[in-house]
């Protein structure tokens, strides 16, 4: 069901489609992470395709529930017996033929059955179905989810990286210049001139490089939220203002560790039910089935071809219907015994992901925690290599420093403010793992 928030960004991008004016007076429409995920819950590729299949299996439902009412079907017959049916009499000196050229008969028939076990544990098996198919759903959710904040942070990466480097490619060009006019003035030497160059052309593939990485992370982002990848979209928000909130976040991702809500564990215990329900589907096999019948008819016979010139008689008739296998070769047998072991082999399948889940979420937790300490130490680290840039710059400035040294502080820098952007991407991924592995939102809740 679509929420208000996208109803009006329908309206929104609706109208920014049909004005081109106002099209180009509007560069994009602002974004945030929490509006991009409402949008990937309604137009996301695979929640469509599991909401529909949540549909198919409610239908499947309803059709099995109708073989609990009575069928009518109806039935018309020509016949025309080009040869009759001959028989010999011993009273008769000649065969006699019986019957007529023409038959015309018209029946009609209701069925419905009074005692079928099957059919009616048959029912449950459907709604287990459904309940699968809800989950299955929930997963495409909770998968989307996952998928649209990992790239949604990737996209923040991409674009605090490039404004880093668009920074460092800044300073390179400010050095290059002011070295090469010190270079013409005869103040410093050729070697320092050539290695300002070299810095600054070094920066700019990367700054290049960078500036291609954010156009692909927003393309990923939009079709990961099902919307057209020329859709004008201005994403909000930077890394640094997940900061604050990184250690109360992990202080509820340690203390919510369940996986009571793993979509992987409840399936596998829908399939289990399943096959449950089958087994004793199966058994009530063993079960005669009854079934009430009701016929009736016209039938007439002639030699005229004119089907209303003819003298039609009827007849009508009640039946009950009683079936029993009483041996079937041992089939049911067979089939219990595969239920038995498909079910066996569920269990080892759950104890096996168990296992796994649980290394995933403590190497989840293990990220996690890593990343929030070299948040703190990156954090430090920008500061120091900032502080140790401007003295090279003021120390080269004065003539006491080397063109190396502030090249040395400058790099130090760029690396330092990428590592920090780094950490608080890793762990709001790591997060966003943690929470697609335990099937709900910990810092949501």
């Amino acid at each position: 069901m679509l929420n208000k928030k996208f109803v009006s960004f329908i309206s929104l991008m609706t109208f920014l489609l049909a004005s081109p004016v106002q099209a180009q007076q509007t560069d994009s429409v602002s974004m945030t992470l929490d509006y991009a995920l409402q949008i990937a819950l309604s137009d996301n590729a695979s929640v469509r395709v599991a909401d529909r299949q949540i549909e198919i299996q409610k239908y499947a439902k309803k059709e099995t529930i109708t073989g609990l009412f009575p069928t009518v079907t109806a039935t018309g017959t020509f016949s025309d017996a080009v040869v009759l049916q001959k028989v010999k009499l011993d009273f008769a000196p000649e065969p006699i033929s019986m019957g007529q050229k023409y038959t015309w008969a018209l029946n009609g028939t209701v069925a419905l059955p009074l005692v079928a076990p099957q059919l009616w544990k048959t029912v449950s098996l459907n709604e287990e179905q459904v309940k699968l198919s809800l989950e299955a759903a929930r997963a495409s959710k909770v998968e989307a989810i996952s998928q649209v904040k990992n790239a949604f942070y990737s996209l923040l990466l991409a674009r605090e990286s490039y404004e880093s480097l668009l920074a460092s490619q800044s300073t390179a060009q400010e050095n290059a210049t002011q070295t090469r006019n010190k270079f013409e003035q005869g103040s410093v030497s050729e070697y320092d001139k050539l290695t300002a160059d070299v810095q600054l052309a070094t920066i700019n593939p990367l700054v290049s490089s960078a500036k291609n990485a954010i156009s692909l992370a927003e393309m990923q982002l939009k079709v990961l939220m099902g919307v057209d990848v020329n859709t004008p979209i201005r994403f909000e928000g930077k890394l640094s203002d997940y900061e604050e909130s990184l250690f109360s976040d992990l202080m509820k991702l340690k203390s919510d560790t369940a996986l009571t809500d793993n979509t992987n564990l409840r399936q596998l215990d829908i399939q289990e039910r399943q096959l449950r329900l089958a087994e004793t589907i199966n058994k009530l096999g063993y079960l005669p089935t009854l079934a009430l019948s009701f016929q009736a008819g016209y039938q007439a016979m002639g030699k005229n071809f004119n089907p209303f010139d003819q003298s039609y008689f009827g007849g009508a008739t009640v039946a009950l219907s009683l079936s029993w296998t009483l041996f079937d070769g041992g089939a049911k047998y067979m089939k219990t015994r595969q239920n038995k072991l498909q079910i066996a082999n569920l269990d080892t399948q759950r104890e096996n992901l168990m296992r796994q889940l649980e290394t995933s979420i403590a190497s989840s937790l293990n990220n996690i925690e890593t990343a929030a300490e070299q948040v703190v130490s990156n954090k430090e680290n920008v500061y120091s290599a900032s502080r140790a840039f401007e003295i090279a710059r003021k120390r080269y400035d004065v003539g006491s420093g080397t063109m190396l040294e502030l090249n040395s502080s400058e790099s130090n820098l760029l690396t330092a403010r990428l590592q920090y952007v780094q950490s608080i991407y890793d762990f709001l991924s790591s997060r966003a793992t943690l929470e697609n592995t335990l099937g709900h939102l910990v810092t949501d809740k």
